[in-house]
């Protein structure tokens, strides 16, 4: 192959190398947002995860000042076989996540 051939197909493969290298540069700027945009997701969603663990927090607050005013210091057990967990008191109440339509019925 003569120089000028040789040349003359380098810039031609340039050319193309360029093309796919511009194509390349678009998708990795749609990356790009598309990461950032999946950033700002994941941080409203841990905002929502912590607003919620402060919810749960108050709702473990009220429970053992409800049980502090009705029975004073007493031992309790908790297991998590459901979703909100249940609670059984020294005295063999228990509380689980049905007790408040038992409690409704009542």
């Amino acid at each position: 192959m003569k120089l000028h051939a040789a040349w003359s197909q380098r810039l031609k493969l340039w050319a193309e190398g360029n093309k796919l290298r511009a194509e390349g540069d678009k998708l990795w700027a749609e990356g790009n947002k598309l990461r950032a945009e999946g950033n700002k997701l994941r941080a409203e969603g841990d905002k929502l995860q912590a607003e919620g663990d402060k919810l749960r927090a108050e709702g473990n607050k009220l429970w053992a000042e409800a049980i502090l005013a009705a029975y004073g210091n007493i031992t309790l057990s908790w297991t998590m076989e459901t979703e909100h967990g249940e609670c059984t008191l020294e005295n063999g109440d228990r509380y689980a996540e049905d007790q408040s339509k038992e409690a409704d019925a009542a």
